[in-house]
């Protein structure tokens, strides 16, 4: 009995190491997270920014073909786009935003007669650098949208 109560009473460990652990792995889903929603606030800069100028790139009408009528027979009118003059009024608009002082790299423009598309990305850095989690692919990460706009006609 006296071994038994002797047993019962002593202390069989520090919980110091696990409570370490436990502030570790809370630390370090703290920087993950952190760093995810870094890079969904980078996401949704570059896609209103990106949707911004090719909706400003879609007000470039083809003044000829307008005037042709192109599609006056069709069910569903649109307008047509300069797609020269788009292209051009884009990549002027992409080449003057950053975002977090980095530039915007586009990656694919497509136009055709009455619609736009196009891809555009960005190179970043993560705010914090995750402990343990210190490879190059943690510290970086690239953000990639397609974005698009058509020229729907809606009559008066």
């Amino acid at each position: 009995m006296a071994l038994i109560s002797w047993l019962v009473g002593r202390s069989r460990g520090s919980l110091i190491p696990l409570s370490l652990g436990f502030y570790l792995i809370a630390m370090s889903l703290l920087f993950i997270s952190i760093n995810i929603s870094s890079a969904y606030s980078v996401k949704k800069e570059l896609t209103n920014l990106g949707e911004a100028a090719i909706n400003r790139a879609a007000h470039s009408i083809n003044i000829p073909a307008y005037y042709a009528q192109l599609n006056q027979f069709s069910g569903k009118k649109r307008v047509p786009l300069d797609c020269i003059k788009a292209g051009r009024t884009f990549n002027d608009l992409i080449g003057k935003s950053l975002i977090y002082g980095k530039n915007i790299s586009i990656e694919r423009f497509d136009c055709n007669l009455f619609d736009l598309s196009a891809t555009i990305s960005i190179s970043a850095r993560f705010p914090l650098d995750v402990p343990f989690f210190n490879l190059e692919q943690f510290k970086t990460f690239d953000i990639r949208t397609i974005i698009g706009a058509s020229s729907v006609y809606i009559p008066n």
